[in-house]
Formats: structure tokens, C-alpha cells, sequence
């Protein structure tokens, strides 16, 4: 007799008949019983999400700081009478110069050259080989009264005729006649160098007077006092909590060799369970409770669904 591994014992006792009803009443978890298997109801817990929070516990703030201006007494120079500024046009020169004038562009046209064909002789399959199927004797038919009938493929050949095809050896093609350019001497008087107007510049009168000036301007410093934070741990839970009906490993089927690769893999996935020794133990079934938990798996038996989300065969 196969026995259900870590069952409430409410369900000790159960009959397959009593499985077949729990499954009944959830639809989404029906299931098909055969003989010699296990199952158990199990609870699905909402699955915990974990993330770090950013708590602002006093925000950022401006400071201002004001250093003021630096003033130094001087002297500075005033303009008491304008300078005035005048113009003196400079005519422009001209020198003579020949040059080559385009009358007529150069020019181009094309030539058609006619394309060269050659007649050559072609093999044309005017009717392509195929495969036929005519009645025949076959084994067994002509003695069985099944009705079969018997079918020989028969292969028919292809239909050739020799033509006569032109064959283009040279396509026709255009060919480019260029006409040079004419060209006519003229010429004209242009300009060496073009007028031009000369500033001519009066100089102003000055007067000197005392005067204060700013060495340094007032400077308005600003910093920001940062903000102080602190990180938190949040745990949050996604969905609602459940009665599932999962099929479990039976316990005559529980080999040292498959409890060690289900160590190994919650092993490796950082739940801690202690030494690997095959042996399915407190430790064991704690550590796989807590995958199956964040995972959003029936939690507390070795079931098929958890093997099979951990990779073990």
C-alpha cells in the first residue's frame, strides 16, 4: 500500500471517492485519480513580495549666505567735447582684360548600335515525364473478397522537340557622340579696384573727475542642505490564500537519490536545510515550504508541481 505524504489527518483516512469530490468543488483544480497514486490538499499562501523602500524623514532645504560689494574710490575720464568723424571717397580703377565667351555649349547625342543574334538549335520538352496508375494483380487481392483493388504505377517519358531559337549574343545598345564647345575672344574693361571711402577720424576732448567704483559686486551664495533618508524592508503579499488539490510523491517512491537532488536544488537556490544526506527530514520539508511559499506553490508535501518548478527529475 502507498501512503500520502505528510497529509493533515483529517485526510488520512480519505478514499479516492472523498479526493474526487474535494476536487469537484474547485473547478480550477480538477484532476484525473489512478491507482497507486497520492494527493493532498494543500494551502497556497499569498505570495510575499519583498522591496526596499526610500523614507524621507527630513526633506532638503536652501540656505542663503550674502558677502557684500567691495567699493573703491578713482578717477575716470569724461568726454567733454565729441570726436567727429568725416569721409573721403577714393574712385574706383578699371583695367582691360580678354576673355574666352561660351556660344554654344558642347553637346551630346546618342547612337543606337542594333543587337547581334545567333540562331542556334534548342531541345523543347513539349510534354514532361509522369507516373500513371493502371489496374493490376497484386498479391492476395484476386483471392480476398474485401473489395481492394490493385494499382501498378507505371512511368511514361518525357515528349522532346528540336526548335530553332535566336540566341542574343549582343543586346542592342546606345553609344555617346560628343560635339565640343565653341568658344569667341571678347573684351571688356572691369574692375581693379572698386572706390572705396576713407574714414577720417577727430579726436574728442577729455576731462578727468573722482569717481567710485565697484571692486567686488554683493555675492548671494546658495547651498542645499540634502535631504535625510532612510532605506525600510517592505514585505507585501500577492493573491489570496487557497485550498489546492496537488498530487504528492507517495512515500515508498521517496529514493534517498531523489531527496538529495531536491536538497541540492533548494540548496542552491539559497534555502538553507542543512547537510545534503538524502534523508527528508524537519529541516528538509521546512526549507521547501518556504520555496514553495514565495513561489505561489501548494505548500508542505513533496509534490510533483514543486519537483518540477526546482528541476528535479
Amino acid at each position: 500500500m502507498r501512503s500520502l505524504l505528510w497529509l493533515p489527518p483529517l485526510f488520512v483516512a480519505a478514499s479516492v471517492s472523498l479526493l474526487a469530490e474535494a476536487a469537484a468543488e474547485q473547478p480550477d483544480q480538477s484532476a484525473t485519480f489512478s491507482a497507486g497514486q497520492c494527493w493532498v490538499n494543500a494551502p497556497i499562501k499569498p505570495r510575499p513580495l519583498h522591496e526596499q523602500v526610500e523614507v524621507v524623514l527630513q526633506e532638503s532645504s536652501v540656505r542663503y549666505s550674502v558677502a557684500p560689494a567691495q567699493l573703491r574710490e578713482g578717477v575716470q575720464q569724461v568726454v567733454t567735447r565729441e570726436g567727429t568723424k568725416t569721409y573721403r571717397v577714393v574712385p574706383a580703377t578699371f583695367k582691360q582684360v580678354t576673355e574666352q565667351v561660351l556660344v554654344k555649349p558642347e553637346t551630346q547625342r546618342s547612337v543606337v548600335v542594333p543587337a547581334v543574334y545567333e540562331a542556334r538549335e534548342a531541345v523543347l520538352t513539349v510534354e514532361e515525364a509522369k507516373t500513371v496508375l493502371e489496374p493490376c494483380q497484386a498479391a492476395g487481392t484476386r483471392f480476398g473478397n474485401s473489395g481492394a483493388m490493385a494499382f501498378c504505377a507505371t512511368e511514361i517519358p518525357a515528349r522532346e522537340e528540336i526548335v530553332q531559337v535566336n540566341v542574343l549574343v549582343e543586346p542592342e545598345t546606345t553609344r555617346l557622340i560628343t560635339e565640343p564647345a565653341v568658344y569667341e575672344s571678347v573684351t571688356r574693361w572691369v574692375v581693379d579696384q572698386p572706390a572705396r571711402v576713407v574714414e577720417v577720424t577727430t579726436e574728442p576732448q577729455l576731462a578727468t573727475v573722482a569717481k567710485v567704483e565697484t571692486v567686488t559686486p554683493e555675492q548671494v551664495q546658495q547651498r542645499t542642505e540634502p535631504a535625510v533618508t532612510r532605506t525600510m524592508n517592505i514585505t507585501k503579499y500577492q493573491g489570496e490564500p487557497q485550498i489546492v488539490l496537488r498530487r504528492a510523491i507517495c512515500d515508498s517512491d521517496l529514493q534517498p537519490a531523489l531527496i538529495s537532488r531536491l536538497q541540492a536544488a533548494l540548496s542552491s537556490r539559497g534555502y538553507s536545510l542543512g547537510n545534503i544526506d538524502g534523508k527528508l527530514g524537519q529541516r528538509t520539508i521546512a526549507a521547501l515550504s518556504d520555496y514553495q511559499a514565495d513561489n505561489g506553490l501548494a505548500i508542505g508535501a513533496v509534490t510533483y508541481e514543486s519537483l518540477e518548478a526546482l528541476g528535479v527529475r
